[in-house]
């Protein structure tokens, strides 16, 4: 007999994305939204989805307190948690189908890998970016201030693996801030380098000096970017920057001893629209191409990989 699984979304003005995110999970018979006050038709197209998942509105609590409140809604014990610019493959849907009591006995959670995707193509130097994101509510610890999120087993329990993959904005057409989000980047930046203190991290001259070089060879040539060409390129130079921020912000958070609660709150910074800039009126005038950051934990692909 295999398990009973709920799954979870949390989300925030994810209209024209949350609906591929629900199609994935027409297998499931219990589905929770957690939205943080959207301002768009998010709600509508949630409630008028055939899967018939449950919305709830909360204000945003940060990654980990509102992902655990999401998954605390939930009818089942082990829960699939998702975002709302991703699916659940078609294997990954199998792999947990085949789960059953006897083999989830000692697992707290399972990781699996995700694969990213940007205006279609596949992000291949981000690869495995694995995810622990089907979870027993009653076997894992929230760390509150992780950034993003991290989840550790309890005593006696342990993280088991899945082949099938998440899919991260596979089906999204291509956005300018796919590639120029600043204002999400800073957000990112500011939680990871406060997340970083926490724990004892500092910006040392090495690490500012050598860590975004050492990112972008990483990602470049031993992740394979430079097999994409230019698209590989510029995802090369997105993942540096990232890091660079990361650093730049654990530095600012030494330098000026900057408390938890100056890190920039969702809708302070990440909500700011992104114009795309003009399109040039002569040729040579082309516009830049700014580029942010990579996430290397439980969120999104692009902001943490150093």
């Amino acid at each position: 007999m295999a398990i009973a699984v709920s799954a979870c979304i949390i989300c925030f003005n994810e209209a024209n994305r949350i609906g591929i995110a629900l199609d994935s999970l027409m297998w499931c018979d219990d589905i929770v939204v957690v939205d943080s006050g959207s301002t768009d038709a998010t709600r509508e197209v949630v409630l008028a989805h055939p899967s018939r998942p449950r919305f709830i509105t909360r204000p945003w609590a940060g990654y980990s307190p509102q992902r655990k409140f999401a998954t605390e809604q939930c009818r089942h014990e082990w829960v699939l948690a998702l975002d709302a610019d991703e699916e659940c493959s078609a294997e990954l849907a199998r792999d947990i189908a085949q789960l059953t009591p006897d083999t989830t006995r000692r697992m707290a959670q399972f990781r699996m890998p995700r694969k990213n995707y940007l205006g279609g193509l596949y992000v291949r130097c981000w690869s495995p970016d694995y995810q622990t994101r089907l979870l027993h509510k009653d076997r894992v610890h929230w760390e509150v201030q992780s950034a993003p999120e991290v989840r550790r087993p309890l005593n006696g329990y342990d993280t088991g693996k899945l082949p099938g993959a998440l899919l991260h904005n596979r089906l999204t057409p291509f956005d300018w801030r796919d590639l120029n989000d600043g204002p999400r980047m800073a957000e990112h930046a500011c939680i990871l380098a406060q997340s970083m203190a926490r724990g004892g991290r500092r910006a040392s001259w090495l690490q500012l000096l050598l860590r975004p070089p050492v990112t972008f060879l990483k990602y470049y040539i031993f992740r394979g970017g430079f097999l994409q060409g230019r698209f590989g390129l510029a995802i090369c130079y997105k993942t540096t920057i990232g890091v660079m921020l990361k650093y730049t912000m654990l530095y600012a958070t030494e330098q000026w001893n900057l408390p938890p609660g100056d890190t920039p709150q969702r809708g302070q910074l990440a909500d700011i629209t992104v114009r795309p800039p003009p399109p040039p009126t002569a040729p040579g005038n082309a516009p830049a191409h700014h580029l942010s950051g990579k996430v290397d934990s439980d969120s999104n692909a692009g902001a943490s990989a150093g």
